[in-house]
Order: C-alpha cells, then sequence, then structure tokens
C-alpha cells in the first residue's frame, strides 16, 4: 500500500450533489454525472495497480504531458470504475501513447474517432467485461467504467475539449465508451493478442482508433458463403490503415465449419471488398492519387479495403442472432503504414 500523499489538488464541498455540479462548472466531465473521488477512493484505485502517485504511467508527446498514476486513478474514480479495473486502464493508456496510434491526429481531426478497446485473456472473466449479447451496448459495469475512465484522461489530461483541442464535426456515441472483450470461447479461432505475439493464458488490450460503427445483419444466411458475401458487400469501400471486423459467434461458426480461419477470413475480405474509382469524379480522384503516389493510381487501379489482408483486424464478439459488425478506422493509408495503427499492450498485474 503507497504511504505517498497526494498530489492533486484538494477541493471541499458540502455534498454529493455539490461535487457533481462543481464538475460540470470546471468541465472535467463527458456530459454525464461523475463519482467525486475522495482521497480514499484514489488511493484504493493506486494500490490496485500497485502505483505511487507521481508515477508516470505513459507520456503524451504531442502535448508534452506526463499522465501520473494519480491522475489516471483520479479519473478512473469519476468514470465510476472499481479499483481492479485499474492494471486494464493503465494498459489501454500506455496503448494509446504509443506514437503509432498517433493520438494527436485523433484527437485534432474533424473526423471525431473514438478509441476502441479490446480486452483479451484471463482478465476478461476476473472483471466480468463482456463479450457477448449487446457486446457495445449499456447494462455492463466493466465495459462502460473501463472505456470511460479512459476518454476522461483524453479529455482532463490529454486536452481533447470539444471546440477546442477537439475539432470533431459530429462525434458519435462512442466517444463517451467503447470497450469490448473478444469471446475467445465461441470459437477455434486464434484470439487477437495470441495473434500478436503474446501468450495465450495472458491479457492484453488493443486501441485501435474508429469513427463508425455497421451492423451487418443477415439472419437467413444459408451458408457460410452467404455470410462471406455479405460482409463483403458492406466492406466495399475506400479504405485506411485498418478495418476491424467484430464476428458474432454463429458467423464463426458457420465459417470455421467449412476451414476458414481468421486468417483465410481475412485474405477472402481483403480479395473480394474492393473499390473502382472509374466513376470517381476527377477532383477526388486526384487527391487519392496525391495522397498514394507510390501506388502510381490510374482510372483502372482497384483498391482493396487496405493495403494487405494482415491490416484487417478480426474478433469474435456478441450473442445470438446472426449479427456482425464493421467498423471503420479512421484516417488514411499512406506509403509509410497508416495515419493511425492500433497498439496491443499486455495487462500486468
Amino acid at each position: 500500500m503507497s504511504s505517498a500523499n497526494p498530489q492533486s489538488h484538494a477541493y471541499e464541498v458540502s455534498d454529493t450533489a455539490e461535487a457533481i455540479e462543481f464538475y460540470y462548472e470546471k468541465g472535467w466531465t463527458d456530459g454525464l454525472p461523475v463519482v467525486p473521488p475522495t482521497e480514499a477512493s484514489i488511493r484504493a484505485m493506486l494500490d490496485a495497480g500497485r502505483l505511487e502517485p507521481g508515477q508516470e504511467i505513459a507520456f503524451i508527446e504531442n502535448r508534452q504531458i506526463s499522465v501520473t498514476a494519480e491522475k489516471a486513478a483520479i479519473n478512473a474514480v469519476m468514470a465510476g470504475c472499481l479499483p481492479e479495473y485499474m492494471p486494464v486502464l493503465l494498459a489501454a493508456v500506455e496503448a494509446v501513447a504509443e506514437p503509432r496510434l498517433n493520438l494527436y491526429a485523433l484527437q485534432a481531426t474533424t473526423g471525431g474517432p473514438a478509441i476502441l478497446l479490446i480486452v483479451n485473456g484471463p482478465i476478461r472473466h476476473q472483471l466480468k467485461i463482456n463479450s457477448g449479447p449487446n457486446v457495445f451496448g449499456e447494462g455492463f459495469k466493466a465495459n462502460a467504467t473501463i472505456g470511460r475512465a479512459l476518454r476522461l484522461i483524453l479529455r482532463n489530461i490529454g486536452g481533447a475539449y470539444p471546440g477546442s483541442s477537439c475539432k470533431a464535426t459530429l462525434g458519435w456515441p462512442g466517444k463517451f465508451s467503447l470497450c469490448i472483450a473478444e469471446n475467445e470461447e465461441a470459437t477455434s479461432w486464434t484470439p487477437l493478442h495470441v495473434e500478436r505475439g503474446f501468450p495465450a493464458g495472458s491479457s492484453a488490450v488493443t486501441a485501435v482508433s474508429v469513427d463508425s460503427y455497421t451492423r451487418i445483419g443477415e439472419q437467413g444466411s444459408p451458408s457460410a458463403e452467404a455470410v462471406l458475401c455479405i460482409l463483403t458487400q458492406w466492406l466495399q469501400r475506400p479504405g485506411s490503415a485498418e478495418a476491424v471486423m467484430v464476428i458474432c459467434p454463429e458467423h464463426a461458426e458457420m465459417l470455421s465449419g467449412v476451414g476458414i480461419d481468421k486468417a483465410k477470413l481475412r485474405t477472402i475480405l481483403w480479395e473480394r471488398a474492393l473499390f473502382d474509382w472509374k466513376a470517381v469524379p476527377e477532383d477526388l480522384f486526384a487527391l487519392r492519387v496525391k495522397r498514394r503516389p507510390d501506388l502510381r493510381i490510374t482510372r483502372d487501379t482497384v483498391f482493396h479495403i487496405v493495403d494487405k489482408p494482415d491490416d484487417i483486424i478480426v474478433v469474435v464478439a456478441g450473442g445470438p442472432g446472426l449479427h456482425s459488425a464493421f467498423l471503420h478506422v479512421w484516417g488514411q493509408s499512406t506509403p509509410e503504414g497508416g495515419s493511425t495503427r492500433s497498439v496491443t499492450k499486455l495487462i500486468r498485474g
């Protein structure tokens, strides 16, 4: 247990209602009420992460800001997290601070992307992080509060304030909270973190920038080939650096039943989900040529949704009902690999 004194300024208020309004006045909320942090609740968060108050978790390069353990703990309390969620949040903060995620661009763009957190490993069950029915919806404390805590950190420490440093034209509800777990037990497919080189018995979190969500529903799909056709139809658009496919267990079972694993699915989608530029206006076509001169684009060039199959992130999640989803990753593909790239970090503790 840490014996160090808190480093943040303390405010005295008369009651909880006044404290909640005080946080609104300060602009420290996401628009929803927060849990007013106390010294005891902050210390419980720090103890759960085995951290000292001033210990640096991550450094936000573009703003030259150090994310300390105490600041992260305060925002975790505000979001409603339990102390045992702290190791997941710490790994998530480490992930978003990685330069290749390009946090500066994500927070400054008019596109308004959110950070999707995908949790893998035994910690999913320990913390009851939902990977099943209503996986993107309400009703699950760990999903809602872990995702919300990261958003509050990006706001209150990272400076992502709408209308100033955050230039999102529209935004979307994913910016409140976006955290899911992969349903690793639903299929024989390899979990995401294992695909990325982490041991099967470990826990990890992946952060990826997404700016939209599209449900792909076809409850009458008679075969795996029909499922592939439907998935492909939703992906036929110019791509970005990556794409996220959340495959429901029933669709995954149909595909695996004919020998299609994650690697094969990525390849099939990459080969079939194409975009033809012949009908695109000249000014838009010229813009694409300017962005990717390395591709030597002509009007006859056919685009894949991403540069290579491995740029498609496949995750199994959701409940029964034959609904999968496509999440568009913000930004553009570039000769260097893309304007943003997902990051996976090991969850310690």
